[in-house]
Parts: C-alpha cells; sequence; structure tokens
C-alpha cells in the first residue's frame, strides 16, 4: 500500500523502518535528509526511485503528498482474544471516518491506552497517514460482530464505559480497570443495544451553543480522564 506525507513517513523511517518497503521521491530534498533515505535503501535493500509530479499525484491519488511516498506493509491485526486482555480499551462503533479513526489511535498511543476495537474496516493507507504512523503502534482488531465483541470484553472482565449526552459527568466518574471506553458513530452515537452492554455512561459537560465535540477530540478528553 501507498503511504504519502513527509512527516509520517519520517515518522516510520525513525521508529519503524522495516515496514518501508520502497521510497518515490517527487522533489529535491536537503543532502542530511537525502543521506538518510540512502542509508535506509542500502540498509534494508530497498528501491529508492525518483517520480515525477504527474505520477506522484496518481500515487497520492490527489493528496498533498509534500513529494515523499512510500510503499508500506500493511499493519498487522491482532485478535479480539488477544485485546481483551489489555487494561486499557478503545472500542469504535461504527466510527466511519477516517481522519477522526486516525486522530483516535494517535491519542491512544499518546495517553496510554493499549489497544483499539474496531467493527468498520477503513483503509489502511488512510489511518496510516492520518494516525502519523500510530497504526503500527497501537495493537488493533476489526469485529464485525461488535455487540458479541462487547460481551466478550466483559465476559473477560473489562468494564465499558460508553459515551453518551445522557452520561455522568466524566470528571466525576471513578473508572475502574480493566476498561474499554465506547465511541459511537459522528452524529447518531451508540445504539441503544450498545448503550444496553454499557457498564456505564459518561459524558464531557459543555458549554456555550455548541452542543457536540468531534468524536477524536471527545475521545481524547475521555481517555485522559480515566488516568
Amino acid at each position: 500500500m501507498i503511504v504519502f506525507g513527509k512527516q509520517v513517513l519520517l515518522h516510520l523511517l525513525a521508529h519503524h523502518p522495516s515496514v518501508i518497503l520502497e521510497w518515490y521521491l517527487a522533489k529535491q530534498v536537503d543532502k542530511t535528509l537525502f543521506a538518510r533515505l540512502c542509508a535506509h535503501a542500502k540498509e534494508y535493500d530497498r528501491p529508492l526511485v525518483r517520480v515525477d509530479a504527474k505520477k506522484a499525484q496518481s500515487m497520492a491519488r490527489g493528496g498533498n503528498h509534500q513529494g515523499f511516498l512510500a510503499k508500506v506493509r500493511p499493519p498487522r491485526i491482532d485478535s479480539l482474544a488477544t485485546l481483551k486482555h489489555c487494561n486499557r480499551l478503545l472500542v469504535l462503533c461504527g466510527v466511519s471516518d477516517v481522519g477522526n479513526v486516525g486522530a483516535l489511535f494517535r491519542s491512544v498511543a499518546c495517553l496510554g491506552f493499549e489497544g483499539v476495537v474496531m467493527d468498520t474496516p477503513l483503509p489502511y493507507e488512510g489511518l496510516a497517514r492520518t494516525s502519523m504512523g500510530a497504526l503500527y503502534e497501537v495493537p488493533f482488531c476489526v469485529c464485525a460482530r461488535l455487540l458479541d465483541a462487547l460481551q466478550e470484553l466483559k465476559s473477560a472482565g473489562v468494564r465499558c464505559y460508553g459515551a453518551h449526552t445522557q452520561g455522568c459527568d466524566v470528571r466525576q466518574v471513578a473508572f475502574k480497570t480493566p476498561l474499554a471506553i465506547c465511541l459511537g458513530a459522528e452524529g447518531s452515537g451508540l445504539s441503544p443495544k450498545v448503550l444496553r452492554k454499557m457498564d456505564a455512561i459518561v459524558r464531557i459537560n459543555m458549554h456555550g451553543n455548541i452542543g457536540s465535540l468531534n468524536v477524536g477530540v471527545a475521545g481524547a478528553i475521555i481517555m485522559d480522564r480515566t488516568q
């Protein structure tokens, strides 16, 4: 799969160099950086290819590639059987925006959560980019049968906390681990069936005339409040 963008590829170069299979450059880079790319290409026996602007734009499907593209390995997908033993999980229930999911992966990596369970498969090229490489650092699994997955987590002793406007103020909740924070789809939120599976419902107090937060922002706030 093709990932593009300077910062995400430099992150992969620094922390996950083995996942990069082939480099594509569509612009001149400074000598120090070019030397790093050449060293990586030599160490891992990876091609380093110059491409023109038209080819790069086609490979990035019109995205802002900044002159940096690479063919990378797909991320590893874990199993729920493994993740259910984690102390802190994020469960995404119908969240389908690649930007939001990528941002949540990045927050999971930064806030000490250990994995992500999601019910909607998304393009890994986009998630690698929007998560700034966290897709390769955060264990995750995809469970199409979400209600069964939630029941399996609960049977393993995981307490499930759902985000909903009718919940308790997240600042007043005494979170107990192992736990899973469950976030619903943009707009519709958690379904009634999912809410019935929750051990507790939490909300973020809102001020002013804006009634809700972006799910990526809300998820980061709630995850931080569990500490």
